[in-house]
């Protein structure tokens, strides 16, 4: 049996195919046409006709950020991919393409890779969160994949830690993925910049990879960039913990490529503010597919029909 498997990220699309126990054997890629839906859907369709030229392909998974209704299966909003706005992504792809198409949230997506085939697998309570262009949660508790009432649960970046914070492209202010996120690592680095020497004031275009190498290097306010971005994530994962008794928390995003200098400072903050011993049985780990869980969790999503 054949799956794809498809990880629609703020900036990429990134496309697998997945046997039914997550083995990858084959990925595409293309970037994310955010503005314009015939461009999206045009896209989507030449990856899954490609990949359709070479196997025969059972069912097809799609991770998207934003509010998936799981009442009417429509996509309800993605703050950083606007042209899905109220849109059945679902109905779109499976008629002109005669394949079973499921969508569902990216982070659930994630979430749902790693606890079959990845770091939380056979956990009955995980957080997953992954750090990109934005910032998205999911939650496996009693054993499967919670969604809420009509599948907007687990929107981690969307809570509040601050209210006269950064804008958020959600409209509000404040949001932890303003602070936890490619954006908010540039953001943040700019505004150690104006108060310290860096390296960083000869970069035209700043990005969290070349702040990261920075900070590698040694750069000053690269290096408090981390710091401060790694302890907005170590208060959301302490309120996780104090909140759910949760077993495990797996990160994972493109951003995770930073690894231990964002969880280092994460984990402090976690052992500073939660509950000892609901912090002690909660350990924080990197996605173990990581940069392929939302594609994997897509795809076994559909494999299961989830």
């Amino acid at each position: 049996m054949n799956y794809v498997g498809i990880d629609i990220g703020g900036t990429n699309i990134k496309a697998g195919l997945i046997d039914e126990s997550g083995k990858v054997h084959k990925t595409l890629g293309t970037l994310t046409i955010v503005d314009d839906l015939d461009g999206l859907i045009s896209s989507l369709s030449n990856l899954l006709k490609e990949f359709q030229a070479s196997a025969n392909i059972d069912a097809v998974g799609i991770g998207i950020p934003g509010l998936r209704n799981t009442r009417t299966h429509r996509i309800e909003t993605s703050p950083n991919i606007p042209c899905v706005h109220n849109l059945n992504l679902e109905e779109l792809l499976s008629k002109p393409l005669k394949l079973p198409v499921i969508t569902e949230n990216d982070a659930n997506a994630g979430a749902y890779g790693e606890w079959v085939c990845g770091a939380g697998r056979n956990l009955q309570f995980m957080a997953y969160i992954t750090i990109g262009t934005g910032l998205g949660g999911g939650l496996i508790l009693n054993g499967a994949l919670y969604r809420g009432a009509c599948g907007f649960a687990g929107e981690l970046g969307h809570v509040n830690i601050d209210p006269m914070g950064r804008q958020c492209a959600c409209g509000a202010r404040g949001c932890l993925e303003t602070r936890v996120s490619a954006h908010g690592i540039v953001e943040t680095a700019q505004e150690y910049m104006r108060n310290t020497k860096s390296t960083l004031h000869s970069i035209p275009h700043l990005t969290a990879e070349i702040i990261y190498e920075r900070a590698l290097a040694g750069d000053a306010a690269a290096a408090a960039a981390f710091q401060d971005t790694g302890i907005s994530l170590g208060i959301a994962c302490a309120d996780l913990i104090n909140l759910l008794n949760l077993e495990m928390i797996v990160v994972g995003g493109g951003v995770m490529a930073s690894g231990k200098l964002l969880l280092g400072s994460a984990i402090a903050e976690v052992q500073r503010r939660a509950f000892a011993p609901a912090a002690r049985i909660c350990p924080i780990v990197q996605s173990q597919l990581w940069p392929n869980a939302g594609m994997i969790g897509a795809a076994m999503l559909a494999r299961d029909r989830q």
